[in-house]
């Protein structure tokens, strides 16, 4: 590592990196909430079917089941800020092209599930690299406060901002959410461009893609600690997809709750409260109980998420559970990374990320497919509750990840790789 760089990276104040992947990751996580804002409500209005309208949700999040290996080695080869610039501007064009096809009449749910396609692309790569970028640019004992400004700078502007933007821009003009998500997309890349320097990893690269995919699955798959966490948030991941692509169905008239589309972004805030909330818990929490207790918030939320909606069709009540599972899931996230980010070397941190992102966000896909099934053929109450009990059984793989993490924590001292970055 460069002298210059280390002395910025080692001032326990975060520095001009950190603050300008904070500002980037707020931009795009805009853009992301106005997009998928948008998206099932044009799905919605271009077809009646809960099939497919959750396959437009499930185009969307495909890609993660289909790309994370192979992202995992670019971003590990590649400079990870150019990679994080070049991909929202193809966001940026890919948004923003909704609006040529709305003029030419080309516009339907084949086209809309094409172009979120090509964003959750866009969106496995950033997100791979914007997780890797972190132990670059803060201290390793920063690690938990750094993870919790930019979890909690996501969910703002994702859903906080993003749902109820979404909703008045929409009242207006049916496509200007996917107008503001472009500005948004490219402005993040404009934000980049301030980070300073190179942020590439010194290491040999192997002459096979597939050989150096290996190497992430193997150190996470012999992990305890890492697979059983990506086995577990792979399943409350599947219960998240399932919820949120037919809650739209659910909640906006005629749905059960009867909410108005500008309500409908409304409820999505509670989330993002809840999200934000937890954010503002991380440390306290962590200090009193240990991580154990991040993670075990989560499966108390989700729980709620989808019991509350299954049993009760209350509006009220279906936001104190989305706030719930708003803070147990930044909770998660936080303790997670944190752990991923302190036990992998920093030149396997993209292929690992992208390796437990196949475990735990290839199940989306899986999830919405299975909801829009089961809404079609059962009802939408029935897709909540049985996600409810699945949830359940996560209790018993959380003891054992409460045992592993402290046996690793003591073995290892909490140490991790310092960045290696090429000026």
């Amino acid at each position: 590592m460069n002298g210059g760089y280390e002395m910025r990276i080692t001032n326990q104040r975060f520095g001009r990196e950190f603050w300008a992947l904070w500002m980037a990751t707020a931009l795009s996580n805009l853009g992301d909430g106005l997009f998928k804002f948008a998206l099932p409500l044009l799905a919605a209005k271009l077809t009646n079917s809960p099939a497919l309208v959750a396959s437009v949700s499930l185009a969307l999040t495909l890609p993660w089941l289909l790309f994370a290996l192979p992202v995992g080695v670019i971003v590990d080869r590649l400079d990870r800020k150019r990679i994080m610039v070049v991909v929202n501007l193809i966001r940026t064009a890919a948004v923003g092209s909704l609006a040529f096809a709305q003029q030419l009449d080309w516009l339907s749910v084949f086209v809309l599930g094409f172009l979120a396609f090509l964003v959750g692309t866009c969106e496995t790569v950033s997100d791979t690299t914007s997780g890797a970028l972190v132990p670059s640019v803060v201290n390793r004992d920063q690690l938990e406060q750094a993870n919790a400004r930019i979890y909690s700078v996501e969910t703002i502007m994702n859903k906080f901002i993003g749902g109820p933007l979404g909703g008045y821009l929409l009242a207006i003009g049916l496509l200007l959410p996917a107008v503001g998500s472009a500005v948004s997309f490219l402005a993040a890349a404009v934000a980049l461009l301030l980070m300073r320097g190179h942020f590439s990893v010194e290491r040999k690269q192997s002459a096979s893609i597939w050989r150096e995919v290996s190497e992430g699955v193997r150190f996470l798959w012999t992990n305890q600690l890492l697979r059983t966490l990506a086995i577990m948030v792979a399943i409350m991941a599947s219960c998240w997809s399932a919820f949120f692509s037919i809650l739209v169905l659910y909640a906006v008239a005629p749905g059960p709750l009867g909410l108005q589309e500008y309500q409908y972004g409304l409820l999505l805030t509670s989330l993002a409260a809840g999200s934000v909330a937890g954010s503002l818990l991380v440390s306290p929490l962590q200090r009193l109980f240990g991580r154990g207790a991040l993670l075990g918030m989560d499966i108390i939320g989700t729980f709620a998420m989808l019991f509350v909606p299954g049993v009760w069709a209350n509006v009220w009540l279906v936001g104190a559970a989305m706030f719930l599972a708003g803070m147990g899931g930044t909770t998660w996230v936080v303790a997670v990374n944190s752990i991923r980010q302190r036990v992998v070397p920093n030149e396997l941190l993209g292929r690992v990320y992208g390796a437990y992102r196949l475990i735990s966000w290839g199940t989306l896909p899986i999830g919405a497919f299975l909801a829009g099934i089961v809404a079609e053929l059962a009802g939408l109450q029935v897709v909540f509750l049985g996600g409810a009990i699945l949830n359940l059984f996560l209790v018993f793989p959380l003891i054992s990840v409460f045992r592993e993490e402290k046996r690793q924590t003591e073995q290892s001292g909490g140490s991790v790789s310092s960045p290696n970055l090429v000026p």
